[in-house]
């Protein structure tokens, strides 16, 4: 495709490869869908950080006229990769906190990268084409670059949310913190040409809470359709669970409705396989309680295109968010990718939450809104006896070079 010399994308995002986990995939995506439209494209993120996964194959798969600039950063992740006897330290206390835990640095620890990257944001801001500068959080602070380079030359100013405060519930805050957030969300909000988010829940908190009245795009994670071109090479009876497990996933409620069906039901027939990072620091204790340290199976963070392939083998995928949390905004990233894939989905979502709400709206088949250890019960009997892999109907809604295209779209009426 012929470069397109009429606009500059500058994509400000903290997480991006060869960090691993579903925060680079937005960002990697954007900035590989605007390059292969012939656009200009310059990623800004931040020097080696301590990490928890890295993942060379996302890095690869970069296009390669995506120029990637790195900024240095004070804050705890870099810091510690300088220094690795900080390493020990900062990992106890990330897995120690809880969702619920008040936040001691404003607006997040990552601060310690806005004024090096908005130092060298400035010099990324060309005079002569029009640039469009795309922040993507978490962290949150990473909109600070926007405030910070506002009026500079050409700019349009597109803040991207993936949540609303790193899915860091704002209730759960003290007075003062609570409004200093607010305060900071009416000045992105304020400034910024477009508002983009991953929930439309999130969109309805900025304009209603933060009464923002700017223009506002819903543009979820979406899948890539490339992901799932090769055949499935196996198939297994796992039910599957895909992406981080931690707290905010509330694994114990399944694991309770398990253990009541197979009181009920004997010869029930339950095997788990979990794909991604484990960040439970207590999950045997949680295994030996409920019995299931014969029936989960967690096998890790896998690269990315081995764990689509994975997924697709399931009997059965399960999506699940806590109830014991506020995840009333939260669209899981990976929710696409297992509408996409063909094996059922089962949903343990809290009523009123993003992403139930979308799967209600949506109908698509082969897809399980579960509220009890009854109803997990008729699913799984069911799909004892009536196995199912199909594509769903609809889903390509969500393909992310139409969601891309859509918000290219909107760009030009900004413009």
């Amino acid at each position: 495709m012929n470069t397109r010399v009429d606009r500059h994308f500058i994509i400000a995002a903290y997480y991006f490869p060869p960090l691993g986990m579903a925060g680079t995939a937005r960002p990697l995506a954007m900035a590989n869908f605007l390059a292969d439209q012939g656009f200009s494209v310059s990623v800004l993120t931040v020097k080696p950080i301590a990490y928890p996964v890295h993942d060379q194959t996302q890095r690869k798969s970069l296009h390669p006229n995506v120029r990637v600039y790195r900024a240095g950063s004070s804050d705890p992740a870099r810091l510690a990769k300088m220094l690795p006897f900080l390493k020990s330290l900062i990992k106890l206390r990330s897995r120690s906190g809880r969702r619920s835990a008040p936040s001691l640095i404003f607006p997040d620890s990552k601060v310690g990268f806005v004024k090096p990257a908005s130092v060298l944001l400035k010099t990324l801001i060309r005079a002569d084409i029009q640039n469009i500068l795309i922040t993507t959080s978490p962290p949150v602070s990473i909109h600070q670059l926007g405030l910070n380079v506002v009026g500079q030359g050409s700019l349009t100013w597109i803040a991207d949310f993936r949540d609303i405060w790193g899915s860091l519930s704002l209730e759960d805050q003290s007075d003062t913190f609570r409004a200093k957030a607010e305060s900071y969300l009416t000045d992105i909000t304020d400034v910024a040409n477009l508002i983009t988010a991953t929930s439309p829940l999130t969109i309805d908190y900025l304009q209603t809470e933060i009464n923002a009245a700017t223009d506002y795009h819903f543009l979820p994670n979406g899948y890539d359709e490339s992901d799932f071109a090769p055949p499935v090479a196996e198939h297994n009876q796992y039910l599957g669970l895909y992406g981080t497990l931690n707290h905010l996933i509330g694994i114990e409620r399944l694991f309770d409705w398990i253990s009541l069906l197979r009181k009920s039901t004997p010869d029930l027939k339950t095997s788990f396989r979990h794909i991604g990072y484990l960040d439970l620091p207590s999950f045997d204790d949680l295994l030996t309680r409920y019995g299931m340290r014969n029936d989960f199976l967690s096998i890790g963070y896998l690269p990315h295109h081995e764990s689509i392939q994975a997924v697709r083998s399931h009997a059965a995928n399960i999506i699940m968010l806590s109830d014991e949390f506020d995840t009333a905004y939260i669209i899981p990233s990976k929710l696409f990718e297992l509408l996409r894939a063909e094996p059922p989905l089962l949903a343990i979502l809290p009523p009123g939450n993003a992403a139930r709400l979308l799967l209600e709206e949506y109908s698509f088949s082969d897809v399980f809104v579960i509220d009890s250890a009854a109803q997990l019960g008729d699913v799984l009997n069911r799909l004892r006896s009536h196995p199912s892999t199909q594509m769903r109907a609809g889903v390509a809604r969500f393909e992310r070079r139409q969601e891309m295209s859509g918000l290219l779209n909107r760009l030009e009426e900004l413009l």
